[in-house]
């Protein structure tokens, strides 16, 4: 039992927070080799079934990298030795850098590489933000989607010379 729960504490960071170097989100690409913490107020890890559960200001922080959710969820397949699904909810922030996305819930899907927000999902980058209903990356890829009552807004770039 401490075995699996020990694998999903050592690895659950670095599968979630590793290979998205291809979005170019914030520092998760320098931050993914560097020491993880992580917290809540409640802890529990049911061996049969391979699930762990965060409850109360769960935070997983990497470098300069850090997930913040009111509860977290890790599926780790015993059979396999392997993690299936990360699931986070209520008020869910990944802040890598200065790089911020929000959304009411997150899930990472181990096994297709996808990290998907729900939910009142914002992504702000360099000043600019997309809101959304739904937004799902592709972390091998680094394609993005966003549907839902997509907004955008794009910050213009400084223009050398141009005193601003």
């Amino acid at each position: 039992m401490i075995k699996a729960f020990l694998l999903i504490i050592l690895i659950l960071p670095s599968y979630l927070l590793a290979d998205n170097t291809d979005w170019g989100f914030g520092s998760i690409a320098n931050d993914r080799n560097k020491p993880l913490s992580l917290s809540s107020n409640s802890l529990s890890f049911n061996q049969e079934t391979g699930t762990s559960r965060m409850k109360g200001s769960v935070s997983i922080i990497q470098g300069n990298t850090i997930l913040s959710s009111d509860y977290a969820e890790i599926s780790f397949n015993v059979d396999k030795n392997e993690l299936e699904r990360f699931y986070a909810s209520g008020n869910v922030v990944l802040k890598s850098g200065n790089d911020i996305a929000k959304g009411n819930e997150a899930i990472y899907n181990f096994i297709k590489g996808e990290l998907t927000f729900l939910g009142e999902v914002q992504f702000s980058q360099f000043g600019s933000t997309v809101k959304a209903d739904k937004a799902v990356i592709n972390t091998e890829t680094g394609y993005a989607s966003m549907t839902g009552n997509v907004q955008t807004s794009l910050l213009p770039t400084k223009q050398e010379g141009s005193g601003e």
